[in-house]
């Protein structure tokens, strides 16, 4: 009896995972399973699962906005720096000039093209960080979309499993309504990972353009 008592404790507070797929137009509720034992409901669990990888997703995509927020913070900081060293090499590169000094005169040269390229990165950074902002984003719907597809796998496995113990839920219950409401859902999830897909590769370009600029930046002051 303790078992049993336990048993039912454990698959309620799985069954609860699903509370928000009550958005959903086709909806089992969870109660008219109630006499199914836990063992024949573990496509519903696993269904279950998922949602709460999906919302993992979200918060994951989340914490990242945050910390990009705060890299973006650290970059425009930058750049105002490099455009100040700008200032500082042209003013120096005027005096350089009128001091008729050959050799002051190229190392003046010199530090204005690096300080010239080191602007130059900082936008190159601060462009690839905002298309960064713009994957993450895509990334935080996509989750969204994840974990309604989930809910309405779970829904269609709630679904199946009252089909086969011959439960009817509803007056006009029919499985194949579960299980077009997931593929429509399940559908819109496939086009946010494919977005997602191109806002990342697009990413990937923009931090090798800020690398290369960073590169070719280090290589001038050495030289």
């Amino acid at each position: 009896m303790k078992n049993l008592l336990l048993a039912s404790v454990t698959v309620g507070s799985l069954i609860s995972l699903t509370g928000c797929s009550s958005s959903l137009k086709y909806h089992v509720d969870d109660a008219a399973l109630d006499q199914v034992p836990a063992g024949e409901r573990q496509s519903v669990f696993s269904a279950q699962s998922e949602v709460e990888m999906a919302k993992s997703e979200k918060r994951t995509a989340l914490s990242q906005l945050d910390a990009l927020d705060r890299d973006q913070d650290v970059a425009k900081n930058e750049k105002k720096q490099a455009e100040l060293e700008v200032e500082k090499a042209a003013t120096e590169q005027q005096s350089a000039v009128a001091s008729h000094d050959e050799n002051r005169d190229n190392a003046a040269r010199h530090g204005k093209e690096v300080a010239d390229l080191a602007v130059k990165v900082a936008e190159a950074k601060l462009d690839w960080l905002d298309q960064k902002r713009d994957w993450l984003k895509a990334s935080g719907d996509a989750a969204d979309a994840h974990q309604k597809a989930a809910e309405a796998k779970v829904e269609w496995e709630k679904a199946k499993v009252a089909q086969q113990k011959g439960i009817k839920p509803s007056g006009d219950f029919e499985v194949g309504n579960y299980e077009s409401q997931w593929k429509d859902r399940n559908g819109d999830w496939e086009s946010a990972k494919k977005d997602v897909q191109s806002q990342d590769q697009k990413t990937k370009d923009r931090e090798q353009k800020w690398k290369d600029a960073a590169a070719q930046q280090a290589k001038l002051k050495g030289g």
